[in-house]
């Protein structure tokens, strides 16, 4: 009877996803038709369906959509690789952890958008700015995330280790990092949305190809149906990126579990 009821209700969920979207799509359908004023404003379903269409076709909109990926996956690999590894090594040294704690929480508050007119001055507006600025975006969430899993580890599994003799690089392997994988892996899941936004805001801000060069400037021409269309693809682009994650996380949970 549970397993029935269970069934019933993740059905039921599935069904009820797509809902909100439908109502949303529907009044601004309502809300649009027949204004030119509003469709001006506002765009519309219509339109925006016809400029996926156009840019698809074109090419125009899976080209800056690769630029964009590209951008992203690489400063999000790096951030998080590189965050990673720095958070669990401040495991080992709780003084060098205090010291660095202020030059974290400034990096972590300092608006990405300041940055990125300095950090394009360096790198130019080609990819590599980008990727600087997707990295800077992610690597102190990725730095806090796993410091965090690192000294959450349970101590009596520390006491363990100590009583059997291991070294503080066999704890280290065998058990913090293990233990810490939970926190990474939510670091990750943050820092893909956080990846793209540092990729946008550097092509938004000087750039010859992505989909925040091709929102400025249709935005620049008033083509809202455009903008609406790179800002779907903005949003299936992280939702593909964030199934990816969930997927690894499966994996390396069921790995963790046997």
């Amino acid at each position: 009877m549970e397993t029935s009821a269970t069934t019933k209700l993740v059905f039921a969920q599935r069904l009820l996803y797509p809902l909100p979207m439908v109502v949303f799509v529907l009044v601004w359908h309502f809300f649009t038709q027949g204004n030119k004023e509003r469709q001006f404003i506002f765009s519309s379903p219509e339109k925006v369906w016809e400029a996926l269409e156009r840019t698809i076709i074109s090419g125009e909109l899976l080209t800056n959509c690769q630029v964009t990926v590209t951008e992203a996956v690489a400063g999000f690999l790096l951030g998080t690789t590189i965050g990673a590894i720095i958070g669990l090594a401040l495991w080992y040294s709780k003084l060098v952890a205090q010291i660095s704690k202020p030059y974290i929480t400034a990096l972590a508050t300092v608006p990405i958008f300041a940055l990125a007119p300095v950090v394009i001055s360096w790198f130019g507006i080609d990819i590599y700015s980008k990727i600087a600025l997707a990295f800077l975006s992610t690597v102190s969430v990725a730095i806090v995330q796993s410091y965090q899993g690192a000294m959450s580890v349970e101590k009596r599994f520390l006491r363990l280790m100590q009583v059997a003799g291991a070294t503080r690089w066999q704890t280290f392997r065998l058990v913090v990092v293990p233990s810490s994988i939970i926190w990474v892996l939510n670091a990750m899941k943050l820092n893909i949305g956080l990846a793209l936004m540092g990729a946008f805001i550097g092509e938004f801000i000087s750039s010859e190809h992505g989909l925040g060069y091709m929102i400025v400037k249709a935005s620049g021409l008033y083509d809202q149906a455009t903008v609406f269309a790179g800002v779907i693809a903005l949003i299936v682009i992280a939702l593909a990126l964030t199934f990816v994650i969930e997927q690894i996380e499966n994996r390396l949970m069921r790995w963790k579990t046997v």
